[in-house]
């Protein structure tokens, strides 16, 4: 571990004109310290709102995968939540047009699970 060195007499002095009488301590490095990934995420709030919102479309998801055929599980992911909107993403309209049969019973399922939703939109994804 190196040990800190002493301050070049200049650096002394500039510290000194700015107001300071000893030089100020820096900051405290995590070095060594390993953070989870989700640690870091919470520890910048507009990250850490990002990552609730993906929590709560993804048990969305979870909450309505015994609902939908077991063929189409791999199919669909969770898109943004607006208001009282929910967003489903699809590869193809084959599958739109298969979830879409289910969508009453999906929003009625949400609802009694807790969550505000009174739409889903189906949205096929382009092709990357």
């Amino acid at each position: 571990m190196a040990t800190r060195s002493k301050p070049h007499p200049d650096t002394l002095a500039a510290y000194r004109a700015l107001g300071y009488s000893t030089p100020p301590k820096a900051k405290v490095f995590s070095r060594g310290k390993s953070q989870t990934l989700e640690q870091v995420v919470n520890s910048a709030p507009s990250l850490a709102q990002f990552s609730a919102i993906a929590r709560d479309t993804q048990n969305r998801l979870k909450a309505i995968a015994p609902l939908l055929p077991v063929s189409l599980h791999s199919l669909i992911q969770s898109g943004g939540v607006e208001g009282d909107a929910w967003c489903l993403l699809v590869p193809n309209s084959a599958v739109a047009a298969k979830l879409r049969q289910t969508l009453p019973a999906l929003c009625a399922h949400l609802r009694t699970k807790g969550w505000d939703v009174n739409t889903i939109r189906v949205k096929v994804k382009s092709p990357s």
